[in-house]
């Protein structure tokens, strides 16, 4: 069966939605270890005010989006350009969650669009890259149906619990 497409009030995040971006961030942390290559241990230690500026968005440079359900953050994703001169022609994706609650409504699918609209609006701004662990199919699939295609695997990309984890490092090309 499938479910009904969230109404879902998308917009970039800014300094002022660090209260509700921090415990979506540390739940997705928590809940899906293999899916991020940051700790929740690691990221307790972050203050509200680095939380904040990490959300403050940069023009053409850097954007974390959320998708909000009857006023609650349920989903999010950050897109950073690369920095040097000769890479300023890529954006690396990352930080992509949604809660458990909204899968299979299309959260993702928005959150992504929207994403992908802003990054279109970039200048010079011409691929996007990902890293996406192997046992998250869903992720993998989302990106699949949005044009991203693989370029190359990681094996042992993640180390968790004992666990190795392998990545797929995927590109979706803007320009074409």
């Amino acid at each position: 069966m499938t479910r009904a497409r969230a109404a879902a009030v998308l917009r970039p995040l800014t300094a002022d939605d660090a209260a509700a971006y921090f415990p979506l961030r540390l739940r997705g942390l928590e809940e899906s270890p293999l899916a991020f290559g940051r700790s929740a241990e690691e990221y307790r230690q972050e203050t509200p005010e680095s939380v904040a500026a990490a959300l403050e968005p940069l023009e053409h440079e850097r954007v974390t989006f959320g998708a909000f359900v009857e006023g609650a953050l349920v989903g999010s994703m950050t897109l950073v350009r690369q920095s040097g001169h000769k890479q300023r022609h890529k954006a690396m994706l990352y930080a992509v969650y949604v809660a458990p609650e909204t899968r299979g409504q299309r959260v993702g699918s928005q959150l992504l669009e929207a994403l992908l609209k802003w990054a279109g609006k970039v200048p010079g701004l011409r691929q996007i890259q990902l890293a996406v662990s192997v046992p998250q199919d869903a992720a993998y699939q989302l990106y699949l149906r949005h044009g991203f295609t693989v370029y190359g695997l990681e094996p042992r990309a993640l180390h968790v619990g004992g666990q190795d984890v392998d990545e797929y490092l995927m590109v979706r090309v803007l320009d074409s």
